[in-house]
């Protein structure tokens, strides 16, 4: 049996380095996501409410607001629904639109959950140590395997705040985004 937790022992603590790893990797990509996102989240709730006061006060005549860098993959789906030929046509269009959102919310799903669950992983490698040293009397063992158990706990959640942050930030601006498709798909083809 002292064979088997040896073993199990050894693998666990083989793991310690990669969730280590990982979790740097994460930290690195979060801190990089939300440090853009701040810039990226303002415009595209201006660019949102300029689309909305055009659908709302817009002249058939008159063009789709243009000004904004960044809203790229948005704008390309409003003026391709807009100069649509039929109703199914368009919908076909929110539907990659949306296929397409969903792959960008996906990520920041995967950040949310993968930090905290890395974090927690980081905790309980170093615990077993952490308890043997407190067995055997070597506090300075204890001590730093605790410190480790901790830092990994609270980087992992940390990753986890931040996409969970980002995440309802995006999909506000989605809902918004398909709302805005939605309606003027709708407003377009209820008027033939």
């Amino acid at each position: 049996m002292s064979f088997f937790l040896e073993v199990l022992s050894f693998i666990s603590s083989g793991l310690l380095i990669p969730c280590i790893a990982l979790l740097l990797v994460l930290l690195l990509q979060s801190l990089v996501k939300a440090s853009g996102y701040v810039f990226f989240y303002r415009q595209s709730m201006t660019y949102l409410n300029d689309v909305s006061n055009w659908i709302h006060n817009s002249e058939p005549d008159k063009n789709i607001p243009v000004n904004y860098p960044n809203q790229g993959l948005f704008k390309d789906y409003l003026n391709r629904i807009v100069a649509s030929s039929s109703l199914a046509k368009a919908y076909h269009l929110i539907a990659e639109y949306e296929s397409f959102c969903e792959n960008r919310l996906r990520a920041l799903t995967r950040m949310a959950k993968l930090g905290p669950i890395f974090g927690l992983i980081g905790t309980l490698i170093p615990m077993g140590p952490a308890l043997e040293g407190l067995a055997n009397g070597d506090i300075h063992q204890l001590a730093s395997q605790m410190q480790l158990a901790f830092t990994t706990t609270v980087i992992g959640l940390v990753i986890g705040a931040i996409g969970f942050s980002l995440y309802q930030l995006e999909r506000q601006i989605i809902s918004r985004q398909l709302a805005a498709l939605d309606c003027i798909t709708h407003e377009q083809f209820d008027n033939e």
